[in-house]
């Protein structure tokens, strides 16, 4: 009884693997996108795992190398040969979150679609441009607010600098980040107007006719 018991479960194990196989085999790439994003945005690494393409992730923390996400929406879907892209647009979940528009690119290997981690992943990745830039938003709303604390020469020694670093990831923002170079075009127009002011209340006023 023992044995057949045992039997029985294998049986049920690979009925159900064989299944799970199937279903799968029959997954359309937007299907296959939708469960690996959910499975980044739950920092799932296991369920998003078995629709990563072998080969295709060059590192192993496959969750947390990824920018944390706030949602995720899937739109049009073009299928060429043995390779898809799902439209995909990602909310960044940051200090201000954001909008940014990817591919979820997908190929098929043995009659299964599955995810192109690195190609899909790239501009949102802990090392992309994207991250760089928050970043450094994170570092200047921190700098702006010490030196408000300072003098106008200090803020003003500041200021270079952080133009300097803009400057290096301004040409990035320009098409592929509108909204992040929005929020540092507010910024320097805050450290701007602040410095202006600064300069305002410093310097002496002018004396009236009767105190020459």
């Amino acid at each position: 009884m023992a044995g057949l018991s045992r039997f029985t479960t294998l049986i049920s194990i690979l009925f159900l693997l064989v299944l799970s196989a199937g279903c799968v085999a029959n997954l359309t790439p937007i299907q296959v996108s939708e469960k690996f994003w959910t499975a980044i945005k739950n920092k799932d690494a296991g369920a998003a795992r078995l629709f990563i393409a072998e080969g295709t992730a060059s590192i192993e923390d496959i969750t947390g190398n990824i920018l944390p996400l706030n949602d995720i929406a899937l739109g049009r879907t073009v299928i060429e040969g043995d390779q898809a892209w799902v439209d995909t647009d990602v909310e960044i979940a940051a200090d201000k979150p954001f909008n940014l528009s990817l591919k979820t690119v997908l190929l098929r290997i043995d009659e299964r679609w599955k995810v192109d981690y690195d190609s899909t992943v790239a501009s949102i990745s802990s090392d992309s441009n994207v991250a760089r830039v928050i970043g450094k938003l994170s570092e200047f709303s921190g700098e702006f607010s010490r030196e408000l604390d300072r003098s106008l020469e200090e803020m003003q020694r500041a200021l270079p600098q952080i133009r300097k670093e803009l400057g290096d990831i301004e040409e990035n923002m320009k098409k592929s980040l509108p909204e992040l170079r929005q929020q540092l075009d507010e910024f320097i127009r805050q450290l701007e107007e602040a410095l202006g002011k600064d300069k305002e209340e410093s310097s002496p006023s002018p004396r009236s006719p009767r105190e020459i």
